[in-house]
């Protein structure tokens, strides 16, 4: 995870992260548990919750661009 948070990033769009590695952490609230931490690779699995997550108006936290 260190190496992944301190490695040159970049934004892309949630659309097409599905196959790239995190450089953030991703949370939701509730309950606050990480969806997703540096270094992991996201799959469409994940942003298909974070979508969901997102839809409910649950709060994300983490994410360099809302």
């Amino acid at each position: 995870p260190r190496d992944a948070y301190n490695s040159n990033t970049k934004i892309i769009r949630l659309e097409d992260a599905a196959g790239e590695i995190s450089g953030e952490s991703i949370m939701a609230y509730p309950p606050g548990i990480p969806i997703i931490a540096p270094g992991e690779r996201i799959t469409q699995e994940i942003v298909d919750y974070i979508f969901i997550l997102k839809q409910e108006g649950s709060l994300l936290q983490g994410t360099d661009d809302p």
